[in-house]
């Protein structure tokens, strides 16, 4: 099947879905998606499952980890590390808050 197939987006996002399900509430866990595979995905276009962690997820001892699956429904799992935050204040925000001083 190839990944210009739409049956494969549609079990890709359903191997998403089934990745969200359990690893999402987990702490080290900060995202879950699909994409190119990192450092491979530019040359080759692999699409892969993402799971993006913490950085202590990768300074833990293996045993002390969260195993991830290899692949789930034939698309490979890829680990990211990637800590995000919501941004609390918008560009307008700070404007109004600069001329207001």
């Amino acid at each position: 099947m190839s990944q210009e197939d739409p049956e494969f987006w549609t079990r890709a996002r359903r191997a998403r879905d089934k990745l969200v399900d359990q690893f999402l509430d987990h702490p080290d866990v900060t995202l879950v998606g699909i994409g190119n595979a990192p450092e491979r995905g530019e040359e080759t276009g692999e699409v892969v499952l993402r799971i993006h962690v913490r950085e202590r997820w990768t300074k833990a001892k293996p045993e002390e980890r969260v195993a991830f699956p290899e692949q789930v429904d034939g698309i490979p799992v890829v680990v990211v590390l990637g800590e995000y935050q919501l941004e609390t204040e918008t560009p307008a925000a700070d404007e109004e808050c600069n001329q207001s001083s």
